[in-house]
């Protein structure tokens, strides 16, 4: 035994670490929420977003020092969190009376500042072409070899 951890104990070290980040991140938003969208108002809302945003924040800091990047496993969760909440968020203004005139603009200003912060995170960390070359489904579905070639821009 060298004393150098496998890589299965480096994922799992992450894995923990990761979740004492988001799990007590995730309980204060939950009681935010529930208290903002019953009697605490639009401020408890805010609030809630707030503590997303900072267990987010948290986790960048968790891969930068751990020199790794989000998991397919932790993208497709977060994007489906974020369709799952706008998805509440459109069947709440159509389904409830009320609703849309009191949390309409606080839960959709803190559901765009979470995407914000993303793309924000995105563009720092890969640069503005690589970030959104991320999104870019028709090169991927391009067998040809040349769209494989880098863009050097202007034509050719």
């Amino acid at each position: 035994m060298t004393g150098v951890p496998s890589d299965r104990q480096q994922r799992l070290d992450r894995h923990a670490l990761v979740m004492a980040v988001w799990l007590p991140a995730a309980f204060v938003a939950a009681v935010l929420f529930h208290h903002g969208f019953g009697p605490g108002g639009v401020w408890w809302l805010m609030g809630g977003f707030a503590v997303v945003l900072a267990g987010f924040v948290a986790h960048v800091i968790v891969n930068a020092i751990l020199g790794t990047d989000f998991t397919l496993r932790e993208v497709a969760l977060g994007l489906f969190a974020f369709a799952l909440a706008a998805l509440a968020l459109v069947l709440a203004v159509l389904l409830t009376p009320g609703f849309a005139a009191v949390f309409f603009w606080p839960t959709a200003l803190g559901l765009v500042a979470l995407a914000i912060a993303v793309v924000t995170y995105m563009v720092i960390r890969f640069g503005p072409r690589a970030a959104f070359e991320r999104f870019d489904i028709i090169r991927d579905n391009n067998p040809r070899r040349a769209s494989r070639l880098p863009h050097r821009g202007g034509r050719a």
